[in-house]
């Protein structure tokens, strides 16, 4: 069984709060151990006890996120502290998308329940002491725009307005529904010439959704080119709920069957 000795368990004790003072919040298992002289097992068996304590967690194994005093009480920081962090530790390429990017952006009323999170290659959900983590993957991920914000404890890498518009308009249901997405999309700033570039590529059932929600919240918007790039006369039309039934007011601007009503919320 691996131990720890009074000696080592004092100096975990001032080695967390010296790596925060340094500025640094999340930490490896091997850097740890180097900087803490002890052996692996016995620094296992001191993040254990920190854990137990909330001075540290672990969003994946390996790597531990410190918490700062004011977060103790919680036992967990706030996502965008570690995300960036924990897809490197793991080699995702990422963005903070959906709801999450909303929020980034002033487009959303309530903090989302989950931290959503769109990648490059799979990684399973988890939680952390009640920290919601939903990862989203995307063969497409190369061509989503994205900007790089400034987060509490660096940058943090996130879907421009133009493409967290996109998003939400191809998956609804990962926005909270069509109202709550009509509502991101009046309050999301979008920048014509950027939206039609970020819908270039997208599936014309996408970029019909989208069109036809914008104009439905009376959002501004480049309607004529986006029209183009959704090849309105083209096919059947696109059920604005992509599981709803087959019945309901066809749009002939989006080719668009209004198969739900959308109620934005207020």
């Amino acid at each position: 069984m691996n131990t720890i000795s009074f000696v080592e368990k004092t100096r975990f004790r001032e080695l967390w709060d010296e790596l925060l003072a340094e500025g640094t919040n999340v930490v490896g298992i091997d850097e740890l151990v180097e900087r803490s002289g002890a052996t692996r097992g016995g620094t296992w068996n001191a993040v254990a006890a920190a854990t137990k304590r909330h001075l540290v967690f672990s969003p994946v194994r390996g790597l531990y996120v410190l918490v700062p005093p004011q977060y103790r009480r919680w036992g967990v920081v706030p996502a965008d502290w570690f995300i960036g962090d924990l897809c490197a530790h793991l080699g995702r390429s990422y963005y903070v998308g959906y709801l999450s990017a909303a929020a980034h952006h002033g487009a959303s009323h309530q903090a989302p329940q989950v931290f959503q999170v769109v990648v490059d290659r799979k990684i399973g959900a988890r939680e952390v002491e009640g920290l919601r983590l939903r990862f989203y993957q995307t063969s497409h991920f190369a061509d989503r725009a994205t900007t790089t914000a400034t987060g509490p404890n660096g940058p943090v890498v996130v879907a421009t307005p133009e493409t967290c518009a996109l998003d939400l308009a191809e998956r609804s249901e990962r926005g909270g529904g069509l109202g709550n997405v009509a509502t991101i999309l009046s309050e999301l700033k979008l920048d014509p010439e950027a939206l039609v570039i970020a819908a270039t590529g997208r599936r014309p059932a996408t970029i019909r959704r989208l069109g036809y929600l914008l104009e439905l919240v009376s959002a501004p918007g480049p309607w004529e080119r986006l029209r183009a790039l959704a090849r309105i006369d083209a096919g059947a039309p696109t059920l604005l709920h992509p599981k709803g039934g087959f019945r309901g007011p066809v749009d002939a601007r989006w080719n668009i069957q209004a198969n739900t009503p959308v109620e934005p919320d207020e």
